[in-house]
């Protein structure tokens, strides 16, 4: 992957990580994701969690938006240092980072959008991976146009219990459609 620009023989290298439960008790501090630092600087960073609390698009239940803090809440108790199974430990390789939330407008899909697109751009321009936490389905969307005007074209392929494919709903392009 072109984004990730560390090995481990660059141990020199500003690495961030989950604090651990010996330093901290999990229940304490800010509720970042895995305890992971909350840190709006590049520098050193090879993946950047970032909330995407939108809901704007849904036309079922509002709620969605609570979804990055829900994350972030559930998994204070993971321990993300090893995954025994995949006998990977993430973080000796990785830089991660809890970004925190994007800015959205609350009823306006088209101005949280671009809000959302332009939280992503100063990851893409620094060469971090985002990880986004959504909200709603729209915020794909949000991602999938910062990406592109950094990346140029770009294709995606969506796996869906349905297709979500009118070209509005109710009058209105960015919607549950």
């Amino acid at each position: 992957m072109p984004y990730l620009r560390r090995g481990p023989e660059e141990d020199d290298v500003k690495r961030y990580h989950p604090t651990p439960p010996s330093e901290a008790p999990r229940f304490a501090g800010v509720a970042t994701f895995l305890r992971l630092p909350h840190v709006t600087d590049p520098a050193d960073v090879d993946v950047a969690v970032i909330g995407l609390p939108l809901d704007t698009g849904v036309s079922v239940r509002a709620g969605a938006r609570f979804g990055p803090k829900a994350v972030r809440e559930a998994a204070l108790g993971l321990r993300p240092e090893y995954n025994p199974a995949q006998r990977v430990a993430l973080f000796e390789r990785l830089s991660v980072v809890d970004w925190g939330d994007a800015g959205v407008v609350p009823g306006f899909v088209d101005r949280s959008l671009e809000r959302l697109a332009a939280a992503l751009a100063p990851l893409h321009a620094a060469g971090v991976v985002p990880l986004g936490l959504g909200g709603d389905h729209t915020v794909t969307l949000a991602e999938l146009r910062a990406a592109a005007r950094h990346h140029g074209p770009l294709a995606l392929i969506h796996f869906d219990a349905h297709g979500d494919t009118l070209d509005e709903y109710g009058g209105e392009r960015y919607a549950h459609a």
